[in-house]
């Protein structure tokens, strides 16, 4: 894997600060911004977290839109935009607005998610790089970004606890206010290089093999919030010590770091295909593990299995989608990928939550979770074995 040339490296760095900071305020700070701003409005959990799941619903139906306008306009403007409208929408927060206005504002982060998250990101990539340059700006992307909760959850914290909720909007506004003025000066005004632009073709017909990686990282998408969203109740549930279910709940976003520096090696000995596969297998042998044994080490192993095929599926849905279909309209084929799983994303906290409820005890979601990772691993194979593919 060839380094990219010093005049790449500002731009690959432009983009893992812009998705950083995308993620770290508009997601990882939500859960601490809506306690905070309960406790000032005495609103309830189900008024916070219904315009936070009105954002994800944004963000997921704006995926294709967003994705083709990047194919033919470039990030730039957008995604620079994108960090703009998220500063906008905070600062909005910072004002203490109605409940309305507060699920307006959220509304307006749901947009800005769309044009800072990886989709976008990834598809600048796939525009200014070539192929033998792509994985190491993706990985490195990742890496940095994969630190978003690790940075912005404890500041978004210290934020809350020195001035409250006005003070850590605002900081986290500023942050994202400056990502965008560095983004407008570093990201190229044209969407494709010279050198690699063919013509873009922005219709997109999807096939029967590529709707078959939809509905596994689809699938696969529901495993991953599911299983993260009850890792540690379920962990606490079993009898671990608070500490211990906090530090096994984090391993599983820690273990997903060299997960993503294995991919490359590993995509050299397997090929996307094969390694996907072996991916979406190892995701469901963890969870496997985790559904049938009980003691701690055997959680670790668990999670750690998860953690690490979770983190390398980030770039095996970029590398396969790369693989298959013209660069040149990436943005709109990613976009197609993106809405349903961004979807499936915003919808998952509420079955889980309903599974719950129902049998009164993690195990219904726990081994319903372990099989539709099962069936995303067998539908992938089903890809993999196409001629086509």
């Amino acid at each position: 894997m060839t380094s990219p040339s010093p005049r790449q490296r500002p731009l690959i760095w432009t983009l893992a600060f812009l998705s950083t900071a995308g993620y770290g305020a508009l997601y990882y700070a939500q859960p601490l911004l809506a306690v905070a701003t309960e406790h000032v409005t005495g609103w309830s959990r189900a008024q916070t977290g219904l315009a936070f799941t009105l954002a994800l619903l944004t963000n997921a139906a704006l995926a294709p839109v967003v994705g083709r306008a990047v194919d033919r306009f470039g990030g730039r403007a957008l995604i620079s935009g994108g960090a703009a409208l998220g500063a906008a929408a905070l600062a909005g927060l910072s004002l203490h607005p109605t409940y309305l206005g507060f699920v307006a504002c959220w509304v307006l982060a749901g947009v800005a998610m769309t044009l800072t998250f990886y989709e976008p990101v990834f598809v600048v990539v796939a525009q200014q790089f070539q192929p033998a340059d792509r994985r190491r700006a993706t990985l490195t992307i990742t890496l940095v970004a994969g630190l978003a909760s690790t940075i912005f959850v404890p500041l978004t914290s210290a934020g809350l606890q020195a001035g409250g909720l006005t003070v850590a909007l605002g900081t986290l506004a500023g942050l994202l206010l400056i990502t965008a003025g560095l983004g407008w000066i570093v990201l190229p005004r044209a969407g494709h290089d010279a050198g690699t632009r063919t013509g873009i073709r922005p219709g997109f017909q999807p096939d029967p093999a590529f709707r078959r990686l939809v509905l596994s990282f689809t699938l696969a998408r529901i495993v991953s919030v599911g299983t993260g969203l009850q890792l540690a109740p379920l962990l606490l549930a079993r009898g671990e010590a608070s500490a211990v279910a906090a530090a096994l709940a984090g391993l599983m976003g820690l273990a997903a770091l060299p997960g993503r520096v294995l991919f490359a090696p590993l995509l050299n000995g397997l090929g996307i295909r094969r390694l996907t596969a072996l991916l979406f297998v190892t995701l469901g042998l963890g969870l496997l593990l985790l559904a049938t044994l009980s003691s701690t080490w055997a959680a670790a192993v668990a999670i750690t299995l998860f953690g690490l095929a979770n983190g390398a599926l980030t770039l095996a849905r970029t590398e396969l989608l790369l693989a298959r279909y013209d660069a040149n309209r990436f943005g709109t084929v990613n976009g197609w990928l993106a809405w349903p799983v961004n979807l499936a994303q915003a919808l998952t906290p509420f079955a889980v939550g309903l599974l719950f409820s129902w049998g009164g005890s993690y195990s219904p979601s726990l081994w319903g979770l372990t099989g539709l990772a099962a069936l995303s691993a067998w539908v992938v194979r089903a890809e993999t074995l196409d001629p086509a593919a």
